[in-house]
């Protein structure tokens, strides 16, 4: 299937650009999608808005401009075509079905159009009843299973086709014939396919054979059960794998470029779950073409829900090469360039594949589309940056032209100001002196407040240049970080195109399409080609005499960065120049103090490896005297290791442990822990990558390192006291009365109730009203959770309070909550319990009538109802047996002896016979 060209990418989709209609509500939407052609909701809102008021012409242009960016939705299709059926344009609604039906397999689009052909071969009592035109209609079914009939939601298209086969008219009984063999067939592959009305179809099935003939019936039937059963259980997996994909799919189903939230992550996992599921062939399909159809639908399925996702694209084209479809799979790839123009992993895919197939000419297209659509980002970007800088300027020029009119002003009243005369000692100048006084005052007055106005104005000049200024810099750094962004990914395109020129016409052309990037701008390309091109010549022309050149040309134009000086000395020690290795180490190793560390290391891996002991030395102590972090023991920790193997560091010197060796430096020092001073600072959290403690990247021998059990303080047991809480027996309040056990009148709650621990008045009057919530949220309401004690509650007065609830103490049964183990029970009176036995614990009768209660976990033996020895250290335990209610009003409640049995802990808490 081919498919369209348009521009789907943020980066290179056509920008949205409408004139303002005059409508608030319109212009709206238009200037969201100006900012994003990829907001689904104002596209969504600007065709609801149009459906409301009822204009079709703006829904029209609302449609053909969101096609543009997602022409492979079948919703916005058929919206489009029935919008033009219904104003009669059917031209361009057959232009829409011609456009789009065979590259968009949506059920939505070819229902729409198969109710148009439907529609137009109606006669007046709205049935298909010409031959000629049942024809038609015939042809169109077949067209429209043919291509949708295996999607998931295409059942109710068969069934309709189904019903339209069934009321054709026969005249003759080979046409009787005919139309009982195109409906067994019809209904026979209908029901291998899973579907959602795979299961109505085949009881329609079963009874169109049993009304032919029950002999025969049975036969047909029991052949084609196997497909349906089939179908029907491949059905019930495809649903769970669909209702994982439209739990995740985006909002109304529209496609979006991922922003790789983990919503999406799922949604996209889901769907390659659900193509796998296809491949394994759940089905049992024995035609291999039948099973590629099925398995190149769901992913053309794949790729119009995932169209912006890259891997899609390329895992489909690559399923396609592995069935032998490569002319198939060269064209998805190109369809996919079209789709996704800014992908480099769609670019290259395609570039290679190209070549596997002996196209030099799409290859070359495909690289020099891709390095051109780069540069042209660079050059955007460049531009609004540049354009940005230039107002700035500006208005600095602006603000110092202002300041300097200002200060020419200044000076030139300064020299036309007269000369001041002094004063005469005369009594009548003295008298005239006085009588100017006040005048005289107003021109110093005027004087001083035009100075200070001057003075303010100089001011906010100032601030207004600082806050320029500022600007300028902030400016300069975002363009900075947008240029890294669109940097590198026009250096890889030129690595790649490279690469694939060395493959296809050698080292001299790359020497020769290396002549292009080299004549960019300074900032236009990042090291990493340069570095390329010279293990190119080294590795390909073997020429180490070039890559040295090369490498020696651009240490100038990439001083500032370490790590292209890294890659030039690592070449030179593995090329074995070692005198040039050295030299480059002393012109660049105090370029800088912080970023050089890895070009000490590097060198200094290389001097310990094959340098004599005297440089050894000489390299250990201009190390110790560079880097404070650095001394004697982390420098024979280095010398003493190779690798990945740091024995001495760990055993010897025990970095792994040890704060004063923290390894900051460029050697092998020891461990930083977390918890160090350095770690509580301001950095954040979310900077410290993985393997790394406090943002420094560790070996994988650090990670691991063992754990010493000797470094550890272990508790020492031997002066704990064990805990043995002493119970004690008192004497229960009076019983509690049969009214009050089964909810009749009787003596109150408040009065059968043993003393009470203080509490407000609040809390006893919730209490009293059966509010068991609001007693015990006014009791710890005011309570530390950190230092919560049982003791703030009325454990005593909150059991009554809980009995006298209304159902509460009827027709209810003993709680099975058991702290210790789960038990049955008899009564004392030899009854059995209801309840069988169940958990861990077993209950035996005693010989005092009591009951007592077997741990399988603990092994210690619990009684109930008598007096015995525990065998926790010599307390007792005293229980009363259980009973039931006399009156019969408590249910299954037991009747404890005096109303409660309780028992005091040397804690101070409550606790009955349940453990609570």
């Amino acid at each position: 299937m081919s498919e369209p060209a348009p521009n789907t990418t943020e980066s290179s989709a056509v920008r949205y650009v409408r004139h303002a209609s005059g409508n608030p509500e319109v212009d709206m939407f238009r200037q969201r999608l100006a900012r994003s052609v990829h907001d689904v909701e104002a596209w969504l809102g600007l065709v609801n808005y149009a459906k409301h008021v009822g204009d079709d012409a703006l829904l029209h242009e609302t449609y053909t401009d969101a096609l543009k960016q997602y022409p492979s939705s079948g919703q916005l299709l058929a919206s489009l075509a029935e919008l033009e059926l219904r104003r009669g344009n059917i031209q361009s609604a057959e232009t829409v079905f011609n456009s789009s039906l065979f590259s968009v397999p949506s059920i939505e689009l070819w229902q729409c159009y198969l109710n148009y052909v439907l529609k137009a071969n109606v006669d007046a009592q709205g049935v298909v009843s010409q031959p000629e035109r049942r024809a038609t209609v015939k042809q169109c079914y077949k067209l429209v299973l043919d291509n949708v009939g295996c999607d998931r939601e295409a059942g109710r298209i068969w069934a309709d086709y189904i019903g339209f086969l069934s009321s054709g008219q026969t005249s003759a009984p080979y046409e009787e014939q005919q139309k009982t063999e195109l409906l067994r067939e019809t209904f026979q592959a209908a029901v291998a396919i899973p579907h959602l009305k795979v299961e109505e179809i085949w009881k329609n099935y079963d009874g169109f054979e049993n009304r032919l003939d029950r002999a025969t019936a049975k036969q047909m039937l029991s052949r084609t059960s196997p497909s349906y059963m089939t179908a029907r259980t491949a059905l019930r997996a495809m649903n769970r794998h669909w209702d994982a994909i439209r739990r995740y799919q985006p909002l109304h189903g529209i496609p979006a470029p991922p922003e790789w939230s983990p919503r999406e992550i799922d949604y996209l996992d889901a769907w390659k779950k659900y193509l796998r599921w296809e491949m394994e062939n759940p089905l049992n399909i024995n035609d291999a073409s039948a099973l590629r159809r099925r398995v190149v639908f769901a992913y053309n399925q794949a790729c119009m829900a995932l169209r912006f996702y890259p891997e899609i694209w390329i895992d489909f084209a690559e399923y396609l090469s592995s069935q032998d479809q490569h002319s198939d799979a060269l064209a998805k790839m190109h369809s996919a360039s079209l789709v996704l123009p800014s992908s480099l992993a769609v670019q290259f895919a395609y570039a290679e594949m190209a070549e596997k197939h002996k196209q030099p000419n799409v290859c070359k297209q495909v690289y020099e589309k891709v390095v051109a659509l780069a540069r042209a980002d660079i050059d955007s970007t460049k531009a609004k940056y540049t354009q940005k800088l230039d107002k700035l300027e500006k208005r600095l020029a602006q603000i110092a032209a202002k300041k300097k009119a200002s200060e020419d002003k200044q000076e030139m009243q300064d020299t036309e100001a007269p000369a001041e005369t002094p004063l005469a000692d005369s009594d009548s100048d003295s008298d005239e002196s006085d009588d100017l006084g006040d005048d005289s005052g107003m021109d110093g007055n005027s004087s001083d407040a035009s100075g200070r106005e001057r003075d303010a104005a100089t001011v906010a000049m100032e601030r207004a240049k600082r806050r320029i200024n500022v600007r300028v810099v902030r400016t300069k750094a975002l363009m900075e970080e947008d240029l890294c962004q669109v940097r590198e990914p026009y250096t890889l395109a030129w690595i790649m195109y490279l690469r694939y020129v060395q493959r296809a016409e050698g080292i001299d052309a790359v020497r020769q399409l290396l002549r292009r990037p080299r004549s960019d701008p300074p900032g236009y390309l990042t090291y990493h080609l340069f570095v390329s091109a010279a293990q190119m010549e080294y590795h390909v022309a073997k020429k180490p005499g070039i890559a040295a050149k090369l490498f020696e040309f651009y240490s100038k134009m990439f001083s500032d960065q370490p790590a292209y000086i890294i890659e030039y000395l690592s070449y030179l020690i593995n090329s074995g120049d070692d005198t040039n290795a050295r030299a480059l180490f002393e012109r660049f190793q105090g370029t800088s103090t912080g970023d050089s560390g890895d070009i000490w290391s590097t060198f200094a891996e290389f001097e310990y490896s094959y340098g004599d002991l005297s440089s050894i030395t000489k390299l250990d102590k201009r190390f110790i005297e560079k880097f404070e972090h650095e001394s004697v023991l982390t420098r024979l920790a280095a010398r003493y290791s190779y690798l990945d193997v740091d024995t001495v560091a760990v055993h010897d010197f025990g970095f792994p442990y040890r704060k004063d060796h923290r390894g900051d430096g460029p050697g092998h020092g020891g461990l930083r822990r977390p918890g160090d001073d350095d770690a509580e600072s301001g950095n954040e959290l979310a900077a410290i990558a993985v393997g790394s403690v406090t943002g420094r990247h560790l070996r994988k021998e650090q990670l691991l390192a063992p754990v010493t059990p000797k470094r550890f303080v272990r508790l020492n047991t031997s002066a704990l006291e064990e805990y043995d809480p002493v119970i004690e027996d008192f004497e229960a309040p009076e019983p509690m009365s049969a009214s009050y056990a089964g909810g009749g009148s009787g003596a109150s709650a408040t009065e059968m109730r043993p003393a009470m621990s203080p509490s407000t008045p609040s809390t006893a009057q919730f209490l009293e009203q059966g509010d068991v919530l609001s007693y015990v949220a006014a009791a710890v309401s005011n309570v530390d959770p950190q230092n919560f004690d049982s003791r703030a509650l009325d454990v005593d007065a909150l059991l009554d309070a809980i009995l006298q609830t209304r159902g509460i103490g009827q027709q209810q049964q003993q709680s099975s909550y058991r702290p210790l183990a789960y038990m049955t029970r008899q009564t004392s009176h030899g009854g059995p319990h209801s309840r069988p036995p169940v958990g861990r614990g077993r209950m035996s009768r005693s010989r005092s009538k009591g009951y007592s209660e077997y741990d399988d976990r603990h092994g210690d033996r619990r009684s109930f109802g008598s007096t015995r020895k525990s065998p926790h250290r010599g307390s007792f335990r005293r229980q009363p047996p259980y009973s039931r209610n006399s009156n019969g009003g408590g249910g299954g409640y037991p009747a404890r002896s005096g109303g409660y049995d309780t028992r005091r802990v040397s804690r101070g808490g409550y606790r009955d016979d349940n453990g609570y």
